[in-house]
């Protein structure tokens, strides 16, 4: 269990072997943080069904696996709004991306390759390099 913007989210489950559930909610992918047990959200989304969800086709998908290193460093967590509304799952996704602005909320011109400011990050994120 961990608790993000207020709200209880299930998890973080690796993503790998993730099983998704059948019900509606909001998601957030994660990578571990500097300390240990500690995670940083790299995105916000929200799913009408989890289970028909396929987080690997996002279009952000080649940036966090730039980040993470490898796809065993990727996780996430779900905050299920089972009887919600597109509406009310929009909302509570806004709120969240409101609160913690992680870098991939948006959408990525091309997919298949990760961007220059995502390869400038994880190359600092690997590096401990003080300057």
């Amino acid at each position: 269990m961990i608790t993000l913007g207020g709200r209880s989210f299930a998890g973080p489950f690796l993503l790998p072997l993730w099983s998704a559930p059948r019900t509606a909610g909001v998601f957030a992918v994660l990578v571990p943080g500097w300390r240990l047990l500690t995670f940083r959200a790299l995105h916000f989304g929200h799913a009408e069904d989890f289970s028909a969800h396929d987080l690997k086709k996002n279009p952000g998908y080649a940036e966090w696996l730039a980040i993470a290193g490898t796809e065993w460093n990727l996780y996430t967590a779900i905050h299920e709004m089972s009887f919600s509304t597109e509406g009310q799952r929009q909302a509570a996704e806004r709120e969240l991306v409101r609160s913690y602005k992680p870098e991939f909320n948006s959408a990525t011109l091309n997919p298949e390759l990760p961007g220059l400011r995502t390869l400038l990050l994880a190359r600092a994120l690997r590096t401990n390099i003080e300057e």
